[in-house]
């Protein structure tokens, strides 16, 4: 597979949930094994710190850090010094927070960069997500400006000390949503870092929920998370609305990762995963890179 993702123009690899293969020894051997076919393909690798279970509903500061604790210093001891690994990831995902959430993540964020820093001092990154749902048809969600969005992330940055914010594009990842849609809230990200002193890359999805607004979401599915919704239309996302994702991101970011290749863009899924990937390599022959 990183043979395929290396022709597709890859070169690093994000993993998440990596927890699960310190619990035995063919877990371990496997993480083992593509640490190691990453360094051989100069892939970089970042590596999550670990959660626990509906960590945002309990919100119990001690257990968080003792379980990320547990999952830094295994990365540490096992990998602190391979070629391939590159920096930390902070899988505690966020929009913008309030009352005792604010607070907890106001700890939560700069313990675990400390943590990190002080058994391997590589970059540190998060990749947190905006919201656009005005109208709270997918959950009683708190929509902010964007305006709001940068000064909210302008603080936390500065006071958790991290070092690379991966903004995700899709807000609530559906195909309606445009470009004019992302433009003010990657404004309000990039301005953020550019005060905080961190990088900024896209992370450009893509898979996306196939619909065509959100009167027609409501039609279909009523006023419900897509979380919920029964046999969801994902797919991957259509190489010319790729390439507009992609040139969005570019202009504010210095390098770019992605969500939803493992799950819908790989060519062993079948037929229309092989042609995404061919129309991909096309495109991605005419991008001065």
């Amino acid at each position: 597979m990183l043979v395929e993702q290396q022709a597709l123009g890859f070169d690093l690899l994000w993993l998440s949930n990596v927890q699960s293969a310190f619990k035995n020894e063919d877990g371990l051997a496997h993480l083992q094994g593509l640490m190691d076919a990453c360094a051989d393909l100069n892939f970089e690798v970042i590596i999550d710190t670990g959660f626990t279970p509906n960590w945002y509903g309990h919100r119990n500061l001690d257990v968080e850090l003792k379980h990320c604790g547990e999952t830094i210093d295994a990365v540490e001891k096992y990998f602190g010094d391979h070629k391939a690994f590159f920096g930390w990831y902070i899988p505690h995902e966020i929009y913008m927070t309030w009352g005792d959430f604010r607070n907890y993540i106001d700890q939560l964020y700069p313990a675990i960069v400390k943590r990190c820093k002080s058994v391997s001092d590589k970059p540190v990154t998060l990749s947190p997500f905006f919201i656009l749902d005005r109208d709270h048809i997918f959950g009683n969600f708190q929509y902010n400006e964007p305006e709001a969005y940068t000064a909210y992330w302008t603080q936390l940055i500065k006071r958790s000390g991290i070092d690379i914010i991966m903004l995700q594009d899709s807000g609530e990842h559906f195909s309606y949503v445009t470009n004019a849609m992302r433009r003010p809230f990657f404004e309000a990200m990039y301005n953020a870092c550019a005060a905080s002193g961190a990088k900024l890359w896209g992370n450009v999805e893509v898979a996306e929920f196939v619909c065509e607004s959100p009167a027609k979401y409501v039609e279909l599915y009523g006023k419900i998370h897509h979380s919920q919704v029964k046999d969801p239309p994902w797919r991957a996302v259509p190489i010319p609305r790729l390439a507009q994702k992609l040139t969005l991101a570019a202009q504010y970011c210095e390098r770019i990762v992605c969500w939803g290749y493992q799950q819908y863009g790989r060519p062993d899924l079948g037929e229309k995963a092989v042609v995404w990937n061919q129309e991909y390599q096309k495109y991605l022959k005419g991008v001065d890179l």
